[in-house]
């Protein structure tokens, strides 16, 4: 389970149990926010899901936006998760690249905390303007990967073509989850070689 220092907290929890607690009410925000809509949304709907006081979600969260942004870190973390454990099998780049593409679409359609924050329209804001985290975090831990186990040439140059191809291969995604399948599969087709061109002239001939 993704602990809540994954992300920040009123207040921190000191035992397992608050933080199965903490765990429940950002479960019940995401349904909460997939059923009925971001601004429909409430913090009682939510305290009323997790079985839980609303006392209980203001000692963690001030508020709705902070939720969101919480969700946005743990997804965050089980996105790394569950790539690592893929990544682990693949034997080329180019299926490194397709493996972090296909999992982004699959937690995107299965997973309502990713679903809860594309809903709502809102994102952590210091998760873009933060060195280190979100797309920097992927860029680092991709271009470790590529370097270690597929001999790409490290440099600054490179490690901003991995950030360029992950926020690309975020958008390629979002565009194909939003079309019939048939659309989807040309999109992804046409858009995966633009990443692989972005990053090959940092691999060995």
């Amino acid at each position: 389970m993704v602990t809540s220092g994954a992300y920040p907290l009123r207040r921190t929890p000191t035992q397992d149990r608050a933080s199965r607690q903490v765990e429940r009410i950002l479960d019940a925000a995401c349904a909460e926010v997939v059923e009925r809509g971001y601004d429909a949304a409430s913090t009682s709907g939510i305290a009323k899901r997790a079985e839980i006081a609303v006392g209980s979600v203001y000692r963690y969260f001030p508020d709705k936006r902070s939720l969101i942004q919480a969700i946005e870190r743990r997804n965050q973390a089980r996105y790394t998760e569950a790539v690592s454990i893929r990544l682990a099998e693949v034997t080329s780049w180019r299926q490194a690249v397709d493996v972090t593409m296909t999992t982004f679409r699959e937690m995107h359609r299965t997973d309502p905390g990713f679903r809860a924050v594309v809903l709502s329209g809102l994102g952590d804001p210091d998760l873009e303007t933060q060195p280190g985290e979100y797309d920097d975090q992927h860029a680092g831990e991709f271009s470790e990967l590529l370097t270690q186990r597929f001999g790409a040439r490290d440099s600054s140059d490179f490690r901003l073509a991995v950030t360029v191809s992950i926020a690309m291969g975020e958008a390629l995604a979002h565009l194909a989850d939003r079309l019939p399948e048939a659309d989807a599969a040309t999109v992804l087709a046409q858009g995966l070689p633009v990443l692989y061109n972005l990053l090959a002239p940092h691999f060995p001939a």
